[in-house]
């Protein structure tokens, strides 16, 4: 598995573009914009897009989806259930906030907690983990080799010494909080956590120092 990243849109989210190193195929997690960058590191590297998967509906994580879709036509879109609206209601993605309305293309893919994600030789499982939105998820990958810790991409509920917001509609800090210590945080400690905002980090360092979460 190889890990691309960067930084996107007018809040900088993280983007992820993930390839099977033995195919070129790829998924590409939270295009929240700056879609030529986007399709410029797919092409440099000669990938083949084949799965978009939102962590969840806030614009700064969904933007470039039209336009990676519009250039990659096999490419199929996934969110969870619980925030598959945001991605056609402008008032649910909260992209008004920014003074425009983004509309994603709809879900073609709708996820749910231990639904398994991906493409062949790279699978992910389903963490929902509601509090920053209703349909937050984290992506958690487990390598077949012992020597290789798990990685969680974490979008929006889990930061390297911080959480995500729950201010926004949909928000629930209780809920935020009780998915991480709950689902995140009996994960192995070497997990890898790789963030939609800012550095990566791991299940230990955040269980031990996090102190939004002690």
């Amino acid at each position: 598995m190889k890990i691309h990243k960067l930084n996107v849109g007018p809040l900088g989210a993280c983007c992820y573009v993930v390839a099977n190193e033995e195919t070129n195929e790829a998924i590409i997690i939270d295009p929240g914009g700056t879609h030529e960058a986007i399709v410029a590191l797919i092409e440099k590297n000669n990938l083949v897009p084949r799965l978009i998967i939102n962590t969840h509906g806030h614009g700064d994580h969904i933007g470039a989806n039209k336009e990676i879709k519009e250039k990659f036509p096999d490419v199929r879109l996934a969110i969870h259930k619980d925030d598959v609206e945001c991605l056609t209601q402008p008032k649910k993605n909260l992209s008004f906030l920014g003074g425009f309305l983004l509309k994603s293309p709809p879900a073609d893919i709708v996820l749910k907690e231990g639904d398994k994600v991906g493409i062949d030789g790279l699978e992910f499982e389903v963490i929902h983990t509601p509090g920053h939105t209703p349909g937050g998820i984290c992506l958690l990958h487990r390598p077949s080799a012992d020597n290789e810790p798990p990685v969680l991409f974490s979008g929006d509920t889990l930061f390297h010494m911080g959480v995500g917001r729950s201010d926004f509609p949909g928000g629930d800090q209780d809920a935020l909080i009780r998915s991480i210590r709950e689902k995140l945080f009996v994960l192995d400690g070497k997990t890898v956590v790789y963030p939609g905002h800012d550095d990566v980090t791991t299940i230990e360092e955040e269980k031990d120092n996090n102190p939004f979460v002690s």
